[in-house]
C-alpha cells in the first residue's frame, strides 16, 4: 500500500512491564505527521495502539529477536510501504513534518571514542559496532554510524533485503543505512544517560536510559513538557 503519511512502529518486548518511557514517547508523537501507530511484539493493558502486530519473538540473543520481529513487520502488507521505526525511549521535542536520515560520523570513530572512554577496554556494545563495521568494510560499503537513537524511516522491501544479506548481524540501523547508502545529516547522538543533563529548547529529538528518565533532569524535562495524555492511554 502507499500513503502520503508513514506508519509509526514500536518494537516492544513480549512481556513489557515498564511503560513509563513509552507513554511519554507516544505523547510526543503530536510533533510528527504520521498515519497510524503500531506495537510489534508485546502490548500493555494501559496502552492501546492503532494496530497491534502480535509476535512471539524468537532467537537466543537480543539482535536475533529484533531481526525476527523486523522481518514480521516488513512482511506485514497492512503497514505502510515505508514506516518510522521507533524505540520506546525516543522522544520528539519539536514539530517536524518528517524525519530525515541522521547519522553521527563513522563507526570507526565511534568505536575508538568508546574505547578511550573505557580506558581501552571494549564493551559488548562497542564489539557489536566493530563487528558491523568490519562486515561493511568487507563488502566495500560505507560505514556511517546510524546508531543515533533517533527514529529512522524504513522501506519494508529494502529492509527485507538487508535482513537476508546480514542474517544474524547486530546494528540493523547501521546495516540498513549503509547498505542502501541513504546518506543524511551528520548529527550528534541525542541519547542522555546521565542524571544531570537535559536537552535545551533547540533539540528536536532526545532519548533516555531507564535511569536518566526516572531519576535524571532529562526525565523531569519530558514529564513537565508533556503532561497531557495521548489518545493511546486507557
Amino acid at each position: 500500500m502507499t500513503d502520503t503519511k508513514h506508519d509509526v512502529v514500536y518494537i516492544l518486548r513480549n512481556n513489557i512491564a515498564n511503560i513509563s518511557e513509552l507513554t511519554y514517547s507516544l505523547r510526543t508523537l503530536d510533533n510528527l505527521e504520521y498515519n497510524r501507530v503500531w506495537f510489534a511484539g508485546g502490548q500493555h493493558e494501559a496502552l492501546k495502539p492503532d494496530r497491534q502486530l502480535s509476535i512471539v519473538q524468537q532467537g537466543d540473543s537480543k539482535w536475533q529477536r529484533v531481526s525476527y520481529t523486523l522481518r514480521s513487520i516488513c512482511e506485514c502488507d497492512d503497514i505502510t510501504d515505508s514506516f518510522y521505526l521507533f524505540n520506546d525511549d525516543f522522544f520528539i521535542l519539536r514539530p517536524v513534518e518528517s524525519i530525515p536520515p541522521i547519522y553521527n560520523g563513522d563507526l570507526q570513530t565511534r568505536v575508538k571514542e568508546i574505547s578511550r572512554r573505557h580506558s581501552g577496554r571494549s564493551s559488548g556494545y562497542s564489539r557489536q559496532l566493530e563487528q558491523t563495521m568490519n562486515e561493511l568494510n568487507r563488502r566495500n560499503l560505507p560505514t556511517l554510524n546510524y546508531a543515533v537513537h533517533i527514529p529512522i524511516l524504513i522501506d519494508r522491501r529494502k529492509a527485507l533485503e538487508v535482513l537476508d544479506a546480514f542474517d544474524g548481524f547486530p546494528m540493523f540501523r547501521c546495516l540498513y543505512g549503509n547498505y542502501w547508502n541513504i546518506g543524511g545529516q551528520d548529527h550528534k547522538d541525542v541519547k542522555i544517560a546521565t542524571k544531570d543533563k537535559a536537552p535545551n529548547e533547540e533539540w528536536e529529538f532526545v532519548s533516555t536510559s531507564d535511569d536518566s528518565f526516572k531519576h535524571g533532569s532529562v526525565g523531569t524535562f519530558i514529564r513537565k513538557r508533556y503532561k497531557t495524555k495521548s489518545r493511546f492511554e486507557l
